[in-house]
């Protein structure tokens, strides 16, 4: 059942979506839903308000739905050509950011090393090759912060260590008589950003943070239904490894059942209880979880071991990182043999915004932090609050981790708008603005705005989190004019899709402005 509140915000958006869609039908919605407006079109003109009084009443109007009663709702429109603040409500109060804090970091990230900027790890010989092919020595994997070593950033990290023992197996080497050992020495020891809370943990959106990270520092695992009732449920890893244990704890239920599956990982562990339901399912269907490991330096040299017993070449040692050496490596006695850079910065960027990558910001975090002598959180967010008071955004602001994921994190829809300004005529504008999300394109917009105007005139990062919805990019008017806009939503109990919506209407209405007064 709707309340009436809800076919008055249908009522509204019909008004709303007349110009912005421009069918002949909902132009007729302008008129009122209870009937046709007879009145002449050059009174019409003369009682219509101008253009952006018009813009802000039906801006106010949406905000002001029952449904957003109790809610807290920040919001800032500032144009780009002028300077001029279009629309402003509540836009010096501050705010849980939730993903759009990547703006934050992925704007101080292109400042700080250029959107050309590439990651770089090597791989290094610390030892002698015997006539025999066996290296005596160890083989040191020092990471360099490149998070795109999997499928999100269109990377098969599986490919990329087959071809690393091609060089290995080159060089002559046929066995290896000493330890892999990965430097993660980049950054510090501190897995987790401040705030974040304990029971994201387990899932892979909450990845342990270093500077070697291989395949989101997560599996994926798949549950499919037994073929019996005298089976268990079906449990696959991928990618495959020994180095998670998954205990299964699953009940499968009839069709008035449920599907949830619950993960419950202590956070020192790699063995992971999974429990729940699975209900209604066939024998062809499956369940899929993300889950994230411990100690993703170990989980990197797991993988690296297996490529090199993929091509043939054993391995006698341990697995070490390079805290539990206790032999001081001279660079005058190693090679590097690999040197692996990732992509350019900007195609960086662009995943972590359009795909809301959290490991990805939180990795640029700490490299801003290791280029000013620490690679640690604190150290991050001071490099990020220079470049905002560089900018003009003004340093007052919360900052806790780069992703977003932390509920300290605050910020105003004014500082956010003040950012998207003062990026767009930055030298790495173009690759911020390029980074953000585009409706129905790839990315977390995919599904929204699609078939009005602002599809093709909206560029933005999403964020949402418990209670919590942020919108926040660039919008092109029926003129041409570029607006930044920020929309922020906290302390609602509404469901997240009509939060989404109002976000939605807010920037179809922008993307449908002129300031031209109607024929």
């Amino acid at each position: 059942m709707f309340s009436g509140s809800f076919f008055l915000t249908l009522a509204f958006a019909a008004a709303l979506l007349a110009p912005i869609l421009g069918s002949a039908q909902t132009r007729s919605a302008e008129r009122g839903v209870a009937g046709f407006d007879s009145t002449r079109p050059a009174e019409r003109r003369q009682h219509r308000p101008a253009p952006l009084k018009e813009l802000r009443d039906d801006i106010d109007a949406l905000l002001s739905t029952p449904e957003w009663n109790g809610a807290h709702v920040g919001v800032c429109v500032m144009s780009l050509d002028g300077g001029e603040l279009v629309y402003r409500r509540n836009d010096d109060a501050l705010f849980t950011p939730a993903s759009v804090q990547k703006l934050f970091t992925t704007a101080a990230a292109l400042a700080i090393f250029g959107p050309e900027h590439q990651f770089t790890t090597t791989v290094t010989l610390d030892g002698s090759l015997q006539p025999s092919g066996e290296f005596v020595g160890n083989v040191i994997l020092k990471g360099g912060a490149d998070p795109t070593w999997s499928s999100a950033y269109g990377v098969d990290a599986a490919a990329m260590f087959d071809e690393w023992a091609d060089v290995l197996d080159s060089l002559g080497i046929r066995s290896i008589k000493g330890n892999i050992i990965g430097d993660d020495d980049m950054f510090d020891d501190v897995p987790y950003a401040p705030g974040w809370a304990w029971d994201d943990l387990p899932w892979a959106y909450a990845p342990q943070v270093g500077s070697l990270a291989l395949y989101d520092n997560a599996v994926t695992v798949a549950v499919t239904p037994p073929s019996n009732d005298a089976e268990p449920p079906g449990v696959r890893i991928h990618p495959e490894t020994e180095y998670v244990r998954v205990i299964p704890s699953i009940r499968v239920l009839d069709s008035t059942g449920v599907t949830a599956l619950t993960p419950l990982r202590d956070p020192s562990s790699n063995v992971i209880e999974l429990s729940g339901t699975l209900a209604n399912m066939t024998a062809a269907d499956t369940v899929t979880v993300r889950l994230s490991v411990d100690n993703p330096t170990a989980y990197t040299l797991w993988h690296v071991r297996a490529a090199l017993q993929r091509r043939g070449i054993r391995f006698r040692g341990a697995l070490l990182d390079v805290d539990d050496v206790n032999d001081v490596v001279a660079d005058d006695r190693t090679q590097v043999v690999i040197r692996h850079s990732s992509m350019p910065l900007k195609d960086i960027v662009a995943v972590i915004n359009q795909r809301s990558h959290n490991l990805g910001a939180e990795m640029l975090l700490k490299a801003m932090g290791w280029q000013q002598g620490e690679g640690s959180w604190d150290r991050g967010v001071d490099v990020v609050r220079a470049v905002l008071r560089r900018e003009g955004v003004g340093t007052a602001v919360a900052i806790a981790d780069g992703s977003g994921l932390s509920r300290l994190n605050l910020c105003t829809p004014h500082q956010v708008a003040t950012l998207l300004a003062r990026a767009q005529k930055a030298t790495w504008g173009s690759a911020f603005r390029n980074s953000l999300a585009v409706p129905g394109q790839v990315g977390t917009l995919r599904r929204r705005m699609i078939g009005s105007r602002a599809e093709n005139a909206v560029r933005a990062k999403t964020g949402s989190m418990n209670n919590v919805s942020t919108l926040a990019g660039y919008v092109t008017t029926r003129d041409g004019e570029t607006l930044a806009f920020a929309v922020m939503m906290s302390n609602f109990i509404a469901p997240q899709s009509m939060a989404h919506n109002l976000q939605d209407l807010v920037c179809m209405r922008l993307a449908s402005f002129t300031r031209k007064l109607a024929p």
